[in-house]
């Protein structure tokens, strides 16, 4: 599915026109390396983006937990895992110790599985003899990490050495890696930030010479990632020589208001945001407003990285609607050259076809409700998938019918698809003599508004109940003329008011 673009500047259509004939910083990069670069600088023609999620520092905080969460709530795996190779803070003798991959299994396995990965590292303060000081000065002579004759120098080339250990190890696995080094340099709480221009440019050339050169490392794609929150992105950088892919570093609650965009992508190169998080981590951020945002105003984007924890779609809103957008590519659906998946393994990641009709984040729409004393409303109540549900209040009877139901013939688009699902649950309250709900799934289709649906399923307050409607049963005919979507609710027995949900439904 492609994408048409509407640019607010004219240097955005003259940029999103450049012929990309994108030539490696490291002449020598291995052919595999050398495709992934040609392939993310294509993507924006495409109008598709590649998806990403950062997994923690290795070891105090990588795992793949929000991973897992992501498939099991979304049906898809990012398309790049991220790792970080050092916790700058912690301390250590010798300090090279610091820099840990023990991640690299879990990067190895993603690549296997159709997945891309990247690295970037909080190295610690190379003026230190025990590691820490990430985020200190101290008296660090900034010019002195390319003079191995000098101590900090010295500590400085082990540094190297030992995350040479780490990215020849994914090589020899055959894995490329997008190596981000040196990140937010343009920012005021790094040691590495706000130095000489001049000087971190000599920094960043001796490293990429040091690595390609000396360490032979041929699985490297170099990007130069400043922060979008200072000015002057592009003062830092390096050269064309020595860099693959451009990026920023963005942590905004209004993606529009992203800054340095136009400045990064004057340097014609891929563009990426290589860290992506809402400023504030109260759950309320709505990733699909990235996509807005990028169709929009930002078309030069190929890939991001979400942030973790706080900062990650699945802890915030919209996480289902994002990963299954169209424009986002996820594991096991990346193609260099025809093929399927980037690694020598087979990609085992077969995201969804799902999509989502429904998921109430956004509004109730044109929802109403039947034999219901309160309702329907939104609520963050009940949540599925990161997606809020529609709710309202019933007083129980015996043999007692409740109906959520819409007739906005405009999202029925159910013609080819097999299925019709919808995420289901009930308050724990009014209940008297164990009574029960059930609820059942179900369609009106034909001019005869025929009735079908997905059979009762018992509902429980504690988790979400899938209904399921086989849609092969029904003429494609029917399918094309849809009259009404619902979900019937039926009690049991008698009690007071209680509260039933409905969230999240996708057609497969």
């Amino acid at each position: 599915m492609y994408w048409t673009v509407f640019f607010i500047q004219i240097v955005g259509l003259a940029t999103i026109n450049l012929c990309f004939a994108q030539q490696t910083a490291d002449g020598a990069a291995n052919g595999k390396t050398k495709q992934i670069l040609a392939y993310i600088a294509n993507l924006p023609k495409q109008g598709k983006i590649l998806s990403g999620q950062f997994a923690g520092y290795s070891p105090d905080t990588f795992n793949t937990q929000q991973i897992n969460e992501i498939a099991g709530q979304t049906g898809q795996v990012p398309a790049i895992l991220g790792c970080d190779y050092a916790c700058g803070w912690n301390y250590k003798t010798p300090p090279q110790n610091i820099i840990d991959y023990t991640c690299n299994p879990a990067l190895k396995d993603h690549w296997n599985k159709g997945g891309l990965v990247t690295i970037n590292m909080h190295l610690p303060n190379p003026v230190s003899a025990n590691g820490g000081g990430y985020k200190d000065r101290m008296n660090l002579n900034f010019a002195d990490l390319t003079k191995p004759t000098t101590e900090t120098g010295n500590r400085w080339r082990l540094f190297l050495d030992r995350m040479a250990q780490g990215l020849d190890d994914l090589q020899r696995a055959g894995v490329s890696v997008l190596f981000r080094p040196l990140h937010e340099m343009n920012g005021d709480w790094f040691y590495w930030c706000n130095q000489n221009p001049d000087t971190f440019k000599n920094v960043w050339k001796d490293m990429f010479n040091y690595l390609t050169n000396v360490k032979n490392l041929h699985n490297i794609l170099w990007v130069y990632s400043p922060d979008q929150s200072r000015s002057n992105p592009s003062k830092f950088y390096p050269g064309d020589a020595y860099v693959d892919i451009v990026a920023l570093d963005v942590y905004v609650d209004d993606p529009n208001s992203m800054k340095g965009y136009q400045e990064m992508v004057r340097l014609n190169k891929p563009f990426a945001l290589a860290e992506v998080g809402p400023q504030n981590t109260n759950g309320q951020f709505d990733y699909t407003r990235w996509l807005s945002a990028i169709q929009s105003v930002f078309p030069r984007v190929a890939y991001f990285l979400a942030w973790n924890d706080g900062w990650s779609p699945i802890r915030n809103k919209n996480a289902y609607a994002f990963f299954n957008d169209a424009k986002i590519i996820n594991r096991g659906k990346i193609s260099l050259n025809g093929e399927s998946n980037t690694g020598s393994g087979t990609a085992t990641a077969s995201p969804s076809s799902s999509a989502i009709l429904y998921n109430f984040s956004n509004g109730i729409g044109e929802w109403k409700g039947t034999n219901v004393i309160g309702g329907p409303w939104q609520s963050n109540e009940f949540v599925v998938r990161s997606t809020e549900s529609l709710k309202a209040d019933i007083n129980l009877n015996a043999g007692g019918r409740y109906i959520l139901y819409t007739q906005q013939k405009s999202t029925f688009k159910l013609n080819g698809r097999k299925k019709l699902l919808a995420q289901a649950r009930v308050a724990s309250w009014g209940f008297s003599n164990n009574g029960k709900i059930s609820a059942k799934l179900y369609i009106k289709a034909g001019s005869a508004w025929k009735w079908y649906d997905s059979g009762e399923f018992q509902l429980n307050s504690n988790s979400a109940t899938t209904l399921t409607l086989n849609l092969s049963q029904i003429s494609s005919a029917e399918l094309n003329n849809v009259q009404e979507i619902g979900v019937e609710f039926i009690s049991n027995g008698n009690g007071s008011n209680t509260s039933i949900y409905l969230s999240c439904i996708t057609v497969e």
